[in-house]
Protein backbone atom coordinates (compact mmCIF):
# COMPACT_ATOMS: atom_id res chain seq x y z
CA UNK A 1 0.00 0.00 0.00
CA UNK A 2 2.56 1.92 0.78
CA UNK A 3 4.60 1.47 -2.21
CA UNK A 4 1.16 2.18 -4.31
CA UNK A 5 1.00 5.80 -2.56
CA UNK A 6 4.22 6.76 -3.11
CA UNK A 7 3.78 5.70 -7.28
CA UNK A 8 0.44 8.07 -6.88
CA UNK A 9 2.41 10.89 -5.18
CA UNK A 10 5.09 11.24 -8.18
CA UNK A 11 2.68 10.84 -11.16
CA UNK A 12 2.54 13.92 -13.16
CA UNK A 13 0.09 16.58 -13.27
CA UNK A 14 -2.08 16.36 -16.45
CA UNK A 15 -2.33 19.25 -19.07
CA UNK A 16 -0.92 22.83 -19.72
CA UNK A 17 -0.58 25.68 -17.26
CA UNK A 18 -1.66 29.00 -18.12
CA UNK A 19 1.29 30.09 -19.29
CA UNK A 20 2.72 27.51 -21.80
CA UNK A 21 -0.87 27.53 -23.41
CA UNK A 22 0.02 31.40 -24.04
CA UNK A 23 3.27 30.67 -25.22
CA UNK A 24 1.93 28.40 -27.39
CA UNK A 25 -0.75 29.89 -29.35
CA UNK A 26 1.78 33.25 -29.75
CA UNK A 27 4.35 30.74 -31.55
CA UNK A 28 1.42 29.22 -33.50
CA UNK A 29 0.20 33.01 -34.32
CA UNK A 30 3.65 34.09 -35.51
CA UNK A 31 4.26 31.15 -37.88
CA UNK A 32 0.63 31.49 -39.28
CA UNK A 33 1.77 35.49 -39.77
CA UNK A 34 4.73 34.08 -41.89
CA UNK A 35 2.78 32.26 -44.32
CA UNK A 36 0.30 35.01 -44.42
CA UNK A 37 2.69 37.20 -45.45
CA UNK A 38 4.63 34.94 -47.82
CA UNK A 39 1.14 33.87 -49.13
CA UNK A 40 0.45 37.66 -49.93
CA UNK A 41 3.19 38.85 -51.40
CA UNK A 42 3.34 35.28 -53.94
CA UNK A 43 -0.15 36.56 -54.74
CA UNK A 44 0.81 39.94 -55.61
CA UNK A 45 3.76 38.78 -57.59
CA UNK A 46 1.37 36.66 -59.74
CA UNK A 47 -1.35 39.07 -60.04
CA UNK A 48 1.23 41.76 -61.38
CA UNK A 49 3.43 39.64 -63.65
CA UNK A 50 0.06 37.88 -64.99
CA UNK A 51 -1.55 42.16 -65.80
CA UNK A 52 2.35 42.49 -66.96
CA UNK A 53 1.93 39.72 -69.81
CA UNK A 54 -1.80 40.50 -70.66
CA UNK A 55 -0.03 43.96 -71.30
CA UNK A 56 3.09 42.92 -73.54
CA UNK A 57 0.61 40.26 -75.35
CA UNK A 58 -2.07 43.45 -76.54
CA UNK A 59 1.20 45.41 -77.54
CA UNK A 60 2.46 42.78 -79.46
CA UNK A 61 -0.86 41.42 -81.47
CA UNK A 62 -1.69 45.12 -82.49
CA UNK A 63 1.69 46.22 -83.34
CA UNK A 64 2.05 42.82 -85.42
CA UNK A 65 -1.30 43.31 -86.93
CA UNK A 66 -0.35 47.03 -87.73
CA UNK A 67 2.91 46.07 -88.94
CA UNK A 68 1.54 43.21 -91.41
CA UNK A 69 -1.24 45.30 -92.92
CA UNK A 70 0.84 48.97 -93.52
CA UNK A 71 2.88 46.70 -95.17
CA UNK A 72 0.43 45.58 -98.23
CA UNK A 73 0.04 49.99 -98.40
CA UNK A 74 -0.63 50.06 -102.23
CA UNK A 75 -1.11 46.18 -103.23
CA UNK A 76 -3.88 45.60 -105.13
CA UNK A 77 -4.55 44.70 -109.06
CA UNK A 78 -3.30 46.92 -110.83
CA UNK A 79 -1.33 48.76 -108.00
CA UNK A 80 -2.43 51.48 -106.34
CA UNK A 81 -1.77 54.81 -107.07
CA UNK A 82 -2.54 56.42 -103.03
CA UNK A 83 -1.03 54.16 -100.97
CA UNK A 84 -0.63 56.36 -97.95
CA UNK A 85 -3.61 58.32 -97.38
CA UNK A 86 -2.75 59.90 -94.13
CA UNK A 87 0.25 60.34 -92.52
CA UNK A 88 0.95 62.30 -88.81
CA UNK A 89 2.57 61.37 -85.87
CA UNK A 90 -0.57 60.05 -84.57
CA UNK A 91 -2.45 58.89 -87.36
CA UNK A 92 -1.74 56.66 -90.47
CA UNK A 93 -4.30 55.50 -93.33
CA UNK A 94 -3.64 53.17 -96.34
CA UNK A 95 -4.97 51.83 -99.23
CA UNK A 96 -4.23 48.42 -99.50
CA UNK A 97 -5.97 44.71 -100.55
CA UNK A 98 -5.43 43.30 -97.54
CA UNK A 99 -7.25 39.89 -97.47
CA UNK A 100 -8.46 39.65 -101.23
CA UNK A 101 -12.00 41.11 -101.24
CA UNK A 102 -10.65 44.48 -102.91
CA UNK A 103 -8.59 47.60 -101.93
CA UNK A 104 -9.66 49.03 -98.84
CA UNK A 105 -8.96 52.25 -96.81
CA UNK A 106 -7.28 51.00 -93.53
CA UNK A 107 -6.93 54.01 -90.53
CA UNK A 108 -5.12 53.26 -87.29
CA UNK A 109 -5.22 56.57 -84.91
CA UNK A 110 -6.01 57.39 -81.02
CA UNK A 111 -8.21 59.79 -82.59
CA UNK A 112 -11.87 59.69 -82.59
CA UNK A 113 -14.42 61.32 -84.78
CA UNK A 114 -14.12 64.60 -82.97
CA UNK A 115 -10.42 64.93 -83.40
CA UNK A 116 -9.99 63.80 -79.58
CA UNK A 117 -7.22 61.81 -78.38
CA UNK A 118 -7.79 59.73 -75.64
CA UNK A 119 -6.34 55.82 -74.79
CA UNK A 120 -8.07 53.76 -77.13
CA UNK A 121 -6.57 52.55 -80.37
CA UNK A 122 -8.85 52.62 -83.19
CA UNK A 123 -9.08 50.56 -86.56
CA UNK A 124 -10.94 51.98 -89.14
CA UNK A 125 -12.30 50.34 -92.69
CA UNK A 126 -13.73 53.12 -94.81
CA UNK A 127 -16.60 51.83 -96.77
CA UNK A 128 -18.75 53.64 -98.77
CA UNK A 129 -22.14 51.97 -98.60
CA UNK A 130 -21.68 51.55 -94.66
CA UNK A 131 -19.17 53.47 -93.14
CA UNK A 132 -18.04 56.20 -95.25
CA UNK A 133 -15.23 57.66 -92.63
CA UNK A 134 -11.75 57.60 -92.11
CA UNK A 135 -11.97 58.20 -88.38
CA UNK A 136 -12.53 56.34 -85.24
CA UNK A 137 -13.56 52.82 -86.11
CA UNK A 138 -13.34 49.77 -83.88
CA UNK A 139 -11.84 49.64 -80.59
CA UNK A 140 -8.77 47.89 -81.15
CA UNK A 141 -6.84 48.20 -77.82
CA UNK A 142 -7.10 50.02 -74.35
CA UNK A 143 -4.78 51.20 -72.11
CA UNK A 144 -2.71 53.39 -74.44
CA UNK A 145 0.05 56.03 -73.42
CA UNK A 146 0.98 56.60 -77.15
CA UNK A 147 0.55 55.79 -80.61
CA UNK A 148 3.40 57.33 -82.81
CA UNK A 149 4.17 57.20 -86.46
CA UNK A 150 7.44 57.96 -88.07
CA UNK A 151 7.58 58.04 -92.19
CA UNK A 152 10.79 57.75 -94.63
CA UNK A 153 11.72 58.13 -97.93
CA UNK A 154 13.37 55.09 -99.64
CA UNK A 155 16.86 56.05 -98.41
CA UNK A 156 15.84 56.30 -94.73
CA UNK A 157 15.81 60.21 -94.55
CA UNK A 158 12.58 61.13 -92.43
CA UNK A 159 9.74 62.51 -94.26
CA UNK A 160 9.51 65.88 -92.90
CA UNK A 161 13.03 66.66 -92.71
CA UNK A 162 14.18 67.72 -89.99
CA UNK A 163 12.11 65.40 -88.31
CA UNK A 164 9.56 67.66 -86.22
CA UNK A 165 7.22 65.78 -82.73
CA UNK A 166 3.77 66.90 -84.40
CA UNK A 167 3.34 67.21 -88.08
CA UNK A 168 0.94 66.22 -90.96
CA UNK A 169 2.42 65.09 -94.38
CA UNK A 170 1.39 67.30 -97.18
CA UNK A 171 -1.25 69.20 -94.57
CA UNK A 172 -3.43 66.19 -94.43
CA UNK A 173 -4.81 66.71 -91.12
CA UNK A 174 -6.75 63.22 -89.84
CA UNK A 175 -10.39 63.63 -91.16
CA UNK A 176 -13.61 64.08 -88.89
CA UNK A 177 -17.19 62.96 -89.71
CA UNK A 178 -17.42 61.36 -93.34
CA UNK A 179 -15.00 64.26 -94.49
CA UNK A 180 -12.43 62.76 -97.14
CA UNK A 181 -8.77 63.07 -96.99
CA UNK A 182 -7.03 64.67 -100.09
CA UNK A 183 -5.19 62.67 -102.79
CA UNK A 184 -1.73 62.41 -102.66
CA UNK A 185 0.04 64.08 -105.27
CA UNK A 186 2.75 62.83 -107.30
CA UNK A 187 6.25 63.43 -105.87
CA UNK A 188 4.59 64.98 -102.61
CA UNK A 189 5.12 63.92 -99.13
CA UNK A 190 3.14 61.23 -98.92
CA UNK A 191 3.93 59.84 -102.50
CA UNK A 192 7.20 59.49 -101.29
CA UNK A 193 6.91 56.83 -98.09
CA UNK A 194 8.45 53.86 -98.39
CA UNK A 195 9.05 52.72 -94.91
CA UNK A 196 6.91 53.63 -91.70
CA UNK A 197 8.41 53.40 -87.82
CA UNK A 198 5.21 52.49 -85.28
CA UNK A 199 5.85 52.96 -82.00
CA UNK A 200 3.29 51.70 -79.43
CA UNK A 201 3.12 52.14 -75.51
CA UNK A 202 0.47 50.70 -73.60
CA UNK A 203 0.38 50.24 -69.78
CA UNK A 204 -1.83 48.58 -67.14
CA UNK A 205 -1.85 49.93 -63.12
CA UNK A 206 -2.01 47.39 -60.33
CA UNK A 207 -2.14 48.11 -57.24
CA UNK A 208 -1.10 51.45 -57.56
CA UNK A 209 1.44 50.49 -59.80
CA UNK A 210 1.45 51.82 -63.16
CA UNK A 211 3.61 49.08 -65.62
CA UNK A 212 4.06 50.88 -69.41
CA UNK A 213 5.38 48.49 -72.09
CA UNK A 214 6.87 49.90 -75.17
CA UNK A 215 7.39 48.01 -78.80
CA UNK A 216 8.52 49.57 -81.86
CA UNK A 217 8.63 48.48 -85.37
CA UNK A 218 9.82 49.57 -88.67
CA UNK A 219 7.97 48.65 -91.17
CA UNK A 220 9.08 48.53 -95.48
CA UNK A 221 6.03 49.28 -97.64
CA UNK A 222 7.18 46.57 -99.83
CA UNK A 223 4.80 46.95 -102.98
CA UNK A 224 6.35 50.34 -103.35
CA UNK A 225 9.74 49.37 -103.67
CA UNK A 226 11.78 49.33 -107.14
Amino acid sequence: MLAGRMRLRHRSPAGFTMMEAMVATSIFLVVMYGVYVIYDVGEKNYVRGSRKWDVQSQARVAIERMARETRMAGHASPKLTDPIVIATNDTLAFHADTDGSGAKYITYSRRDCSGNIGTTLFRNVYDAATNARYCGGDAFIDNINSLTFTFYELNNVSIPYPLTSTYQLDSQAPTTGTAAPTTPAAAGQRDRVRQVKITLTVSETTGGTTMPFTLSTDVALRNLLP
